[in-house]
């Protein structure tokens, strides 16, 4: 099973939009709020080469399979969990 860990923002379209693709399609996430957590701040500037751009995805976090990918992109997602 692929783990989804998103890092996001309260005010985030695109980061609203993520969220309620991921719930229509049944898949559990965990999200981090950026503007709240300054570890997850830190966290996801380090898995994102220092980027602030949200929302950043990370699949199978911390696993030798883990893949980052930058902002909404529900075809990428899509084809990353088989749906």
């Amino acid at each position: 099973m692929i783990t989804v860990t998103i890092y996001s923002t309260p005010t985030c379209g695109f980061c609203k939009q993520l969220k309620e693709f991921l719930e229509d399609n049944n898949i559990e996430y965990e999200d981090f709020n950026v503007l709240e957590d300054k570890d997850a701040l830190q966290e996801m500037q380090e898995l994102s080469g220092g980027s602030l751009s949200v929302p950043l995805i990370v699949f199978n976090k911390g696993e030798e399979s883990q893949e980052i990918q930058n902002g909404f992109h529900p075809e990428k997602i899509r084809s990353i969990l088989s749906l």
